[in-house]
């Protein structure tokens, strides 16, 4: 008995693991809020004063378009990531008092108030209760220069630089402590800084003018009950872009609006889809539905 007793045990057990039912997929909540405005920071000659060698202005996109590209690419990188789980989609606007917010405010200042409107409007929706988590897009403020592009962008938008090596000169920030301007002294015919892409042919090319389209984001990571910050990773992407047959002499003239536009909401899929999945390929696919526990379009 003694030794039919151990396999005996040993069935039932393994009777029992088999009966347990599967654990239940999780359902992950992706949401975009990257907004419907866009900025277009253009680089220009330093005159000697304090005055930052960029020029800077906003512009209004389709109310949702920004957000629909990156919940694309968010929906894609997740079945793939996790394909048993459920996926939600929502797309959020960022209300007028918190855009008045934003406006006054300074640096990472932007990013904390955010995440805070973005909590309280999360904190608002019933259907909260049936997620495990939720995958947020939010805009990311970062101070330093990348990759060739100007400092202080955020968010989604436009960077122009019309100004060939040796036209901008490099001077100490006193307010910041820091080198203001655009480091004029890198070979484009090496640095990775200068590597453009014909919009016509999608040919690569090296040029010290370009106009570039840039998502600056962070994926924030919250517990679905608790709205806890479990995880956060910042993503920093652009495109550069240069016609070499363009008779215009500036280069922000080369490349209509709409059609930078177009390579703005394509990067933009891209990008969340990388902030999952890494330098993975990605199929411009159309989207899924929205749920509507999201906000109404603005």
């Amino acid at each position: 008995m003694k030794k039919l007793a151990c396999p005996l045990v040993a069935a039932i057990v393994g009777i029992g693991a088999w009966a347990q039912p599967p654990a239940k997929p999780p359902t992950v909540a992706l949401l975009a809020a990257v907004g419907d405005q866009v900025d277009i920071v253009r680089q220009r000659e330093r005159t000697g004063s304090h005055l930052e060698p960029f020029s800077r202005k906003s512009l209004s996109v389709n109310s949702q378009a920004l957000n629909m590209a990156v919940l694309k690419g968010l929906d894609q990188a997740f079945e793939e990531e996790e394909p048993r789980a459920k996926r939600v989609l929502l797309a959020w606007t960022t209300p007028a008092e918190v855009r008045q917010q934003l406006a006054g405010a300074y640096g990472k200042e932007r990013e904390s108030i955010m995440l805070a409107a973005l909590r309280e409007h999360l904190r608002s929706l019933p259907a909260r209760a049936e997620w495990d988590r939720i995958e947020a897009i939010l805009p990311s403020y970062f101070f330093e220069s990348v990759g060739g592009l100007g400092r202080k962008l955020s968010g989604a938008g436009f960077y122009v630089q019309p100004l060939a090596k040796g036209e901008v000169s490099l001077q100490w920030d006193e307010d910041t402590d820091a080198i203001d301007g655009v480091a004029p002294d890198t070979d484009p015919a090496n640095g990775s800084d200068y590597r453009t892409v014909d919009p016509n042919t999608g040919e690569v090319g090296r040029s010290y003018t370009y106009i570039a389209a840039y998502m600056y984001f962070q994926r924030v990571t919250l517990d679905a009950r608790t709205l806890e910050v479990l995880a956060r990773k910042r993503q920093l992407d652009n495109v550069k872009y240069a016609d070499p047959r363009s008779a215009a002499i500036d280069v922000g003239d080369q490349i209509p609006l709409r059609v930078m536009t177009g390579r703005l909401l394509d990067l933009a899929e891209r990008s969340a889809y990388t902030s999952v999945r890494g330098k993975s390929h990605v199929t411009v696919t159309q989207p899924r539905a929205v749920q509507p526990a999201a906000s109404a379009p603005r």
